[in-house]
């Protein structure tokens, strides 16, 4: 008579954090790596997969771009067995390293889609610094003004190893100046895009765009937005769904890109060299 395996309960949690300054060169594979760490040397008792190389059950929503920190990034976890969530909290915070904040830890349903595919769109900040009078406001919005009238923006993205260009504009929903604040030396714009498979919109290539890419900046990722929950539904119900089709460029046309390639430092893992993200990672060891 064969005998039930009996599993352990499980517990999905959902952690937010953000992403600060300190750590927003560090790759996504790196702040992978951290959240491993940091969670095993919390004592709480992660899963991990089967297979020949166990994999921890981690799931992040987005990566964050290298140089782009995040205000409030979602991650979950599954625990075996559950734990109260003021000890996951308390536990987590005394081993998470500088530079990464805990936000709230929550239970979520077990049995639910991953972030990664119910995710619709994103706010961010840009922020340029610049000194009084150095970068005039009125010249900002009047750049944001020509952005906005424009029905092409074309740029150039490369995606394994082949290059491809598509129309930015229609994956730019809302893009407004906020101010200047003199203390700080910060001039803030808000951004909101769509973020869906082959349809994303990037806070770089729009910096570029607005041609402010030479000045000193910070990308901040404020949210993101997921179908299913009702909130978020009613704000992007305002805006179309813009699919990879309707971007794709015409033969061709060309577009502006920018001057660093996305991912060209992972180049060095290729060559048998250490990358610069992965020596950064070496703070967490």
């Amino acid at each position: 008579m064969t005998e039930e395996i009996q599993l352990p309960p499980r517990q999905r949690v959902r952690i937010h954090y953000a992403k600060s300054e300190a750590i927003k060169f560090i790759s996504h594979h790196d702040e992978f790596r951290l959240w491993e760490r940091a969670l095993r040397r919390s004592g709480l008792p992660l899963l991990y997969k089967q297979g020949f190389n166990p994999q921890p059950h981690m799931q992040f929503a987005a990566p964050l771009g290298v140089g782009i920190t995040g205000a409030n990034e979602p991650l979950d976890i599954i625990l075996a067995p559950p734990q109260p969530l003021e000890e996951i909290a308390a536990q987590l915070r005394a081993k998470l390293p500088p530079g990464v904040l805990l936000q709230s830890v929550v239970e979520a349903p077990l049995a639910t889609d991953a972030l990664q595919n119910l995710i619709i769109g994103a706010d961010y900040t840009i922020i340029l610094f610049a000194e009084p009078g150095e970068i005039a406001g009125d010249l900002i919005e009047a750049r944001i003004a020509a952005f906005l009238h424009s029905a092409t923006i074309w740029r150039e993205r490369q995606r394994k190893g082949k290059f491809y260009t598509y129309n930015l504009r229609p994956l730019v929903f809302e893009l407004r100046y906020l101010g200047y604040d003199a203390a700080s030396e910060e001039h803030r714009i808000f951004l909101r895009v769509p973020m869906r498979n082959g349809a994303t919109g990037r806070p770089d290539e729009v910096v570029d765009a607005l041609g402010f890419d030479d000045f000193p900046r910070t990308l901040r990722r404020e949210r993101i937005y997921f179908a299913g929950a009702a909130d978020d539904e009613a704000i992007f119900a305002a805006y179309p769904v813009v699919t990879q089709e309707e971007i794709a460029a015409p033969p061709g046309v060309r577009g502006a890109a920018l001057r660093e390639a996305p991912g060209q430092d992972e180049a060095g893992a290729h060559s048998g060299r250490r990358t610069i993200n992965e020596r950064a990672g070496d703070e967490f060891d």
